[in-house]
């Protein structure tokens, strides 16, 4: 006897990958128009990391809350509200005039973002029978790469083209087409017996992860040991185990902390939030050296961000089908270890450095990523029962926004701590007759630096950009060592508690369900 399936459901996948491309494609556009923004906004170091970091920031702290809110009022109707929130903030983006604007924007487009994305998969995962899942996960996580990996791509073309707020207003168009295809193509569920909303949870939760972010992204600017840095992350630290001393007395708690004593689904969160940290963080970066240190546009910086879209499509078609011959765990690991091997070319990057090592090194990262996220992703979801499903889902997805955010922060505090070394020194000897507005701004960041060379005489502009260069690139390298580190201790994780049996047949897994 055939289950009952919903004939729908395919063209509900359409809908949320036509989505989640949105999503994932607007979380790395940005990084491309960086450079532009920094030049027509002139924000300060710490400015520009919130720029890239408030989207990304406040879609994880609140995606919790995204998945809460699905399992009780319905993932449908989330799903479309959060879409209406994220057409009508993106509008908004593109529409502000200054750097404090354009955070506050960004930072309602990520609350839209965390309403709408945990619903994406809970609803495939109730959609689909178990048998079809894995496929459906697969195509899922494959496109939210491909969307990761070719915003950079994208951004450059609309920047060549358009002014910088068009990166922000091709939204608009999508997110109308999304709601259109929620409301005809996707049917309502909902959790069973859902857990009680709650917000005292929420708010800890939220505000503490907004805390510790806080305090990493100020750390540059102010200083490791100031008041601001500390403050940060010792009051977000505080209030994370409030929140888990408040969750763990409730008897039904917002997350169910007896999840993490499974090792799959811990260790599935972990290769996601490696292999995020590592590419958010790098990424970050390399958009910045590409533009600035190698000074070609800003489509041909998007142009160079392509093998890391083809990788991704190329890693994700193939997970599955590898998945069901090899078991998961081979599959994540070698995913993982193309992913370190990229990071060792850029720990041995320079100024003049051809563009095919780094062609190299994105396409293997975009491989890696591909190969990680759609296993890891079924190896988490297979784990949650029906009535965590949306919550589940919200966890898993802010466990790998978090480690974006934080692979920008930290990863990015690395790169500008070493930065700033390095310029320190230029400025005490060849750049010492600069005055000091320009050893201020030069002292900031690569692209600040730039600026100020773009209005000196020749030699002296000379001078300042090839200080600029070697102090950026040598940050870029001892941020792509402390990637490596990330990333080895994550391959040691997979290799240990992933288990190597392979996944059962869609035949199996119909029969255990009753499909067949």
């Amino acid at each position: 006897m055939v289950a009952e399936v919903d004939p729908r459901r395919w063209l509900a996948l359409i809908v949320m990958c036509f989505t989640v491309l949105l999503i994932s494609l607007d979380g790395t556009v940005l990084n491309v128009a960086l450079p532009t923004l920094v030049t027509e906004l002139h924000p300060s170091a710490s400015a520009v990391q919130w720029i890239a970091a408030g989207f990304v920031l406040t879609e994880a702290v609140l995606l919790l809350m995204g998945g809460a809110l699905g399992d009780r009022l319905g993932r449908r109707k989330v799903f479309l509200i959060g879409v209406t929130v994220f057409g009508a903030s993106s509008l908004g983006c593109a529409l502000v005039h200054s750097a404090g604007g354009l955070i506050v924007t960004r930072c309602l487009t990520g609350l839209g973002a965390a309403l709408l994305m945990p619903a994406t998969l809970a609803i495939i995962a109730t959609t689909f029978p178990v048998w079809e899942r894995p496929r459906a996960i697969g195509i899922w996580a494959g496109i939210s790469g491909i969307g990761t990996a070719a915003g950079p791509l994208i951004g450059g073309f609309l920047l060549h083209n358009f002014w910088w707020g068009s990166v922000f207003i091709i939204n608009v168009p999508v997110a109308v087409v999304a709601v259109l295809g929620g409301i005809f193509f996707v049917s309502e569920s909902r959790a069973p017996d859902p857990a009680p909303l709650d917000p005292v949870g929420v708010g800890l939760s939220a505000t503490g992860l907004a805390g510790i972010t806080y305090g990493l992204i100020m750390a540059p600017d102010d200083g490791w040991t100031s008041s601001s840095t500390l403050g940060g992350l010792i009051a977000g630290s505080v209030l994370l185990g409030l929140f888990i001393w408040w969750d763990g007395r409730r008897s039904r708690p917002m997350i169910d902390f007896h999840l993490f004593r499974n090792p799959t689904f811990s260790t599935g969160l972990g290769a996601v939030a490696a292999a995020m940290f590592a590419m958010f963080g790098v990424s970050f970066l390399l958009s910045q050296y590409i533009q600035f240190v190698q000074r070609v546009s800003v489509f041909s910086v998007g142009l160079r961000f392509l093998p890391m879209a083809a990788g991704t499509l190329v890693g994700s078609n193939l997970a599955t089908r590898l998945a069901n011959r090899f078991g998961l765990r081979a599959i994540i690991v070698v995913g993982m270890l193309l992913i370190a091997g990229a990071l060792g070319i850029y720990t041995m990057l320079h100024v003049t450095s051809d563009p095919w090592p780094i062609g190299i090194a994105f396409t293997l990262v975009g491989s890696g990523m591909g190969l990680v996220a759609a296993p890891a992703s079924n190896a988490v979801i297979s784990t949650l029962p029906p009535d965590k499903i949306g919550i589940g889902s919200g966890l898993r997805t802010t466990v790998q926004l978090l480690s974006g955010s934080f692979g920008v922060a930290i990863i990015g505090n690395v790169a500008i701590s070493r930065y700033r070394r390095g310029i320190a020194t230029a400025l005490d000897g060849p750049l010492r007759q600069l005055p000091g507005p320009a050893r201020t701004a030069i002292s900031s960041q690569v692209g600040s630096a730039s600026v100020v060379a773009s209005r000196l005489p020749a030699p002296l502009a000379d001078r300042v950009r090839s200080a600029a260069d070697a102090s950026f690139v040598s940050g870029i390298r001892l941020g792509a060592v402390v990637d490596v580190i990330v990333m080895v201790v994550a391959v040691v994780a997979v290799a240990r508690y992933i288990p190597a049996a392979k996944p059962r047949t869609s035949g199996e897994l119909a029969a255990l369900e009753g499909g067949v």
